[in-house]
């Protein structure tokens, strides 16, 4: 079940993430850094404003409802988004008190994002939970490509930032009517008692959420102050790039395994989730490890033939560092944290998370003031690092996660060949135009999948050869 449900959340999540790809491709091309820097702004505040609002509801639902297929929280969850929106439009004007220069049509934007993407968040919460992975793969893929249709037109209109920000939007509300119009299944009503368990459970966690999405926005927020919005829309691009990659993949991965692992734990005990869990690390670092690899090594070539002139020197840069301080986080946010979610510990969750922020904003602008875009990634680097071995020290006070290093001993020896490979190819390429980016990228995904092959990562060649056997009965009719 776990490797069928992980290739259809990986669909899920590795087409919207094409075509997000494609969309910061196109964006660094048709809108300069300043108009690519409101699109970032905004979208920052509406990732704060989704975490101070609705990022206890997801997270409830994602453990409730996956432990109890038996019980419908759809009703209750309504309830409780109702009431959220209906406090964050009576407190989001309060934003002006300590962002002046914010505009009214930017802030009514970044509540319209919030809104609705937070909604279609809640909707594929209930799909995860109750292992829908059809359905949620494709909700996610009409609201990614929604979304583009909707900034290429915003764009074409010459509405510029403001314009890309509505759209993300749109294509939030196109998920939404979606997933309302697809369950034909009556929805339960609301419960004051589930009500009380969600709020009990995730209300806590909207501290660490909060930190999180703080974190995760306030580096551009600060560059912008800084460094200006130019600066933002480049380190914004070179962030992302890492996002929508490693993000997007690890995501598919927790998609197929979290929910698993929660039900393993209500129904056959330690021993079984454990094995579990171990089976989730190894699947979470087979799938993130080259591409991680590929954009810190092949980062010129990256930069030099996917986002726009005006981009390309600072994301080259900036490239490899983000990259190895995305995968601290994601080994974090991914796998470590799953730890307190079991033990139902929010509140150690929220300190490593309050931890992490305050670190990230002192490192932030002690380094930028004095090596602006590369103290930025080098603040975020340390943050990862220093927040990760929080995470593992605090976990021996929850759930203690299990760690094999026989176990990915393989995927590790891989990597090192996939890198091995690039480094070759490069030297033996020159510029960092299209042809060269097809060079590198080949040379190191083949050796990376013929050395996994080898070693039996994940057990690929066993399946494999599994396959050819049951193809080889089925063709001489056996």
């Amino acid at each position: 079940m776990l490797n069928r449900h992980f290739s259809i959340y990986l669909a899920a999540y590795i087409l919207p993430a094409a075509v997000g790809f494609f969309a910061i491709t196109t964006y660094t091309r048709l809108l300069s850094p300043a108009e690519y820097g409101v699109y970032v702004v905004g979208l920052s505040i509406a990732s704060i404003l989704g975490a101070i609002f609705f990022a206890w509801i997801k997270l409830s639902v994602s453990r409730y409802q996956a432990m109890s297929l038996e019980v419908d929280f759809r009703g209750t969850a309504m309830v409780a988004f109702a009431l959220t929106v209906s406090a964050l439009c009576a407190t989001a004007p309060l934003t002006f008190l300590f962002h002046r220069d914010v505009s009214f049509e930017l802030l009514l934007a970044s509540v319209f994002v919030a809104i609705t993407a937070n909604a279609v968040d809640v909707g594929q919460e209930f799909e995860r939970a109750k292992l829908r992975p059809y359905r949620f793969a494709a909700i996610a893929i009409v609201r990614s490509l929604a979304s583009v249709g909707f900034g290429l037109l915003a764009i074409y209109l010459g509405w510029g930032g403001l314009g890309l920000l509505a759209a993300f939007g749109l294509g939030s509300l196109t998920g939404i009517v979606l997933n309302l119009a697809g369950d034909q299944t009556r929805i339960a009503p609301w419960q004051k008692s589930q009500l009380t368990q969600l709020a009990r459970y995730g209300l806590p966690l909207t501290i660490g959420g909060l930190s999180v999405a703080l974190y995760s926005t306030s580096d551009r927020l600060i560059v912008a102050y800084l460094l200006g919005k130019d600066a933002a829309g480049i380190f914004g691009v070179a962030a992302d790039l890492p996002r929508q990659f490693l993000v997007m993949l690890a995501s598919s991965v927790a998609a197929a395994t979290v929910p698993i692992v929660f039900r393993t734990l209500s129904q056959e005990g330690h021993a079984a989730t454990r094995e579990r869990l171990n089976e989730s690390l190894e699947l979470l670092l087979v799938v993130i490890m080259p591409v991680a690899i590929w954009l810190a090594l092949a980062a010129d070539q990256v930069a030099g033939t996917l986002v726009g002139v005006d981009f390309r020197a600072g994301v080259s840069a900036l490239l490899p560092m983000l990259v190895v301080a995305r995968m601290l986080g994601i080994a974090n946010q991914f796998y470590v944290q799953i730890s307190f979610q079991l033990a139902e510990r929010p509140f150690i969750l929220a300190a490593q998370s309050f931890l992490t922020l305050v670190l990230s904003i002192a490192l932030m602008f002690a380094l930028i003031s004095g090596l602006g875009l590369y103290g930025a990634a080098l603040a975020t680097f340390a943050t990862e690092a220093i927040g990760f071995v929080a995470a593992v020290v605090l976990m021996r006070r929850a759930y203690v996660l299990p760690f094999d290093p026989g176990r990915l001993a393989g995927v590790g020896a891989s990597a090192a060949i996939m890198a091995a490979a690039i480094l070759v190819a490069r030297s033996q390429v020159n510029g960092t135009g299209l042809l060269s980016l097809i060079v590198v990228s080949l040379a190191g995904g083949v050796a990376y999948a013929g050395a996994g092959w080898l070693l039996n990562v994940a057990n690929a060649r066993t399946l494999t050869l599994r396959l050819l056997r049951n193809f080889n009965r089925k063709a001489l009719g056996v």
